[in-house]
């Protein structure tokens, strides 16, 4: 039997330890905002009305939509936000529930100065955050990506027992980069060991961050598109194969969350579209925009 890592597929087990990053760190691309006694960092690219604003996968950092970004940017004003403790961001309170994640990212915006409403897009966890944001400041969002994107129901649809927040020891859900990964190979040691810490404060809350979502209001009448993966990250027996079939039915149940919605698939990808099919998401965006542009003239 086989199976291809995912996210929240691979359980890995270790000590809760204060983080102790001893790589040489990277120059600072972007630029840090307080946002209530400790920073976070964004990078903004290009130019133009709606503002995309990017939320990446748990245990990725801005680095790794580099590529997507300098594509935008050509046509739109595009940023990419490193979460608490991811990249050039401090690391913040405890717990790193989306619900703190989406007022942190509001704080950021208006600090950095960045006029709403918003295309936002969210990969995997970063869909939990995203969607939040949008439940919680409608007035700010323009329009929703959500890639391959987390659903709250997925770890119990998959029996899935998430850690407990208060235990020394917890099983967290690492997933390294597939062999077969465009993305970026000479990521700086510093910035890897900094993501693993920060992914592991971020799945300790991931229960609570599910909770969120179930109590959150509904999403904004805007334009969604839903980018689901068209190769499976579960295959061989019966039980797996019914894995990725639950997967693509909340991918659907997440297309539904707006009137306005598309639902696309990266065929050539897996679970990590942002470097397997980047192009794909560049188009989302673009549609997204453009719908934006055509209400506005209306």
């Amino acid at each position: 039997m086989k199976m291809k890592t995912l996210l929240f597929s691979v359980l890995v087990l270790f000590a809760a330890s204060s983080p102790a990053i001893t790589a040489e760190f990277p120059a600072m691309p972007g630029k840090r905002f307080d946002v209530g006694g400790y920073y976070l960092h964004i990078l903004c690219m290009g130019e133009g009305s709606p503002t995309v604003i990017v939320d990446v996968g748990l245990g990725d950092d801005s680095t790794d939509w580099r590529s997507i970004q300098q594509t935008v940017a050509k046509n739109a004003h595009i940023c990419v936000v490193d979460r608490a403790g991811y990249g050039w961001s401090d690391f913040g309170p405890s717990p790193r529930s989306s619900a703190r994640i989406a007022d942190e990212l509001a704080i950021l915006l208006e600090k950095a100065n960045l006029q709403p409403p918003f295309v936002l897009v969210g990969h995997s966890f970063g869909g939990y955050n995203v969607r939040l944001f949008a439940a919680n400041y409608p007035d700010k969002v323009a329009g929703v990506i959500l890639v391959d994107a987390s659903h709250e129901d997925q770890y119990n649809q998959f029996q899935i027992k998430l850690p407990d927040s208060n235990h020394r020891y917890s099983s967290i859900i690492i997933s390294p980069k597939p062999a077969y990964s465009a993305g970026p190979t000479d990521k700086p040691a510093a910035l890897s060991e900094r993501a693993f810490y920060a992914a592991k404060a971020e799945i300790i809350a991931l229960d609570k961050s599910a909770s969120q979502l179930h109590r959150a209001p509904t999403l904004p009448a805007v334009p969604l598109i839903v980018i689901s993966r068209g190769k499976p990250e579960w295959y061989g027996g019966t039980s797996l194969q019914q894995r990725e079939k639950t997967w693509l039915a909340l991918q659907q149940d997440l297309s539904q969350l707006s009137p306005i919605s598309v639902h696309m698939f990266a065929h050539k990808s897996g679970h990590d579209i942002p470097q397997q099919q980047p192009e794909i998401i560049v188009e989302a965006i673009d549609q997204i925009i453009s719908q934006v542009h055509a209400h506005n003239t209306l």
